[in-house]
């Protein structure tokens, strides 16, 4: 089989190789990959960026992934060849207290697909049936593959954001993420904003007004108070004005990850008695959740996906890199 693999710490130690079609172990499934999304993470991964020292080549990237079971082992039930599935890509060890009330992405011994071990960039992928869910027969493999990053914007918007109908709403951040979270924002019938920086006027932004959303730059302002504000852009300077922003006695749900320590006033939070949450990931009710809305087609985001072959998988992330491309998705055999 063809997988993109990373073998050593240098972007040019990633490339597509021929392995073995891996055989199922007890608990779990082989997936034939039928899409597989490409993300911030998997370009820190690519990278070597600073926090992903964990990361140990050599492994298949990919953790936003569909695909076609192909078989399974003896021990499991409810899954069968021929059906169709995501993959929870953060998976606990389902033992400790966390795991037990679903917040698996929460474990401390968690792990996560095409990271910690070979992922979805591939034309098989063998997986735990524990962490599969069921995608109906008629949703493309495109739609699929963006379940994973769909729920780590409802876990932040609904789970952790606790947006309800006629509130006011900002998101700061105008990648896929981001604007997943304007359009969940939105279907649970808030009044939304999607923030992103100047340099997003000439693609992403523009993106993100044809779906329908409101769209402004940081540099332009009339947002007001907003009851709940969502960042998903990991800049510091984001926060900050969250926190300066947003209205007495609301929240800041942070969803985006930091790669410079914020610098936020705290007093601020402390007068204001606004709440602050992180949001990490997603756990099964987010992905069920956003398959039902996609299922619905009330999240539009097939506009926003852009199909690469899996042998241009390093263009790819170099495109995405290179904020060239908004969602790039791998087909393999594409």
């Amino acid at each position: 089989m063809r997988s993109l693999v990373k073998t050593g710490p240098d972007v040019t130690d990633t490339f597509v190789v021929d392995r073995e079609i891996p055989e199922v172990r007890t608990g779990e499934v082989l997936l034939k990959v039928e899409a597989c999304g490409l993300c911030g993470s998997d370009i820190h991964a690519w990278r070597s960026d600073l926090g992903y020292e964990w990361v140990i080549p050599p492994v298949c990237l990919g953790h936003e992934f569909s695909g076609t079971i192909v078989s399974a082992a003896p021990d499991v039930s409810g899954w069968a060849a021929g059906d169709r599935a995501v993959v929870v890509s953060i998976q606990g060890c389902l033992d400790c207290a966390e795991c037990a009330v679903g917040r698996t992405q929460r474990c401390l011994t968690r792990r996560v697909i095409g990271l910690s071990y070979d992922g979805g960039m591939s034309e098989f992928v063998r997986v735990s049936a524990a962490y599969l869910v069921r995608v109906p027969v008629g949703m493309s493999a495109e739609l699929g593959a963006a379940v994973e990053p769909l729920s780590v914007a409802a876990h932040g918007v609904l789970t952790v954001g606790g947006v309800v109908s006629g509130q006011k709403v900002v998101v700061t951040g105008a990648g896929f993420v981001g604007i997943c979270c304007a359009l969940i924002a939105r279907d649970a019938g808030a009044d939304v904003t999607l923030i992103g920086a100047p340099r997003d006027s000439a693609s992403r932004l523009p993106a993100a007004a044809a779906l329908g959303l409101r769209t402004l730059t940081t540099d332009e302002g009339g947002w007001g108070e907003p009851d709940v504000w969502v960042e998903a852009s990991g800049a510091a300077a984001a926060l900050a004005m969250a926190i300066e922003q947003t209205r007495s006695g609301g929240r800041v749900s942070a969803v985006g990850m930091f790669t410079t320590a914020p610098t936020a006033n705290l007093n601020l939070l402390v007068r204001r008695e606004i709440e602050l949450h992180g949001s990490y990931a997603s756990v099964l009710h987010d992905y069920t959740l956003v398959i039902d809305l996609l299922a619905a087609g009330r999240l539009p985001v097939e506009s926003l996906l852009e199909k690469y072959s899996l042998e241009d998988g390093v263009e790819a992330l170099t495109a995405a890199a290179d904020a060239r491309t908004l969602k790039p998705i791998l087909i393999p055999g594409g």
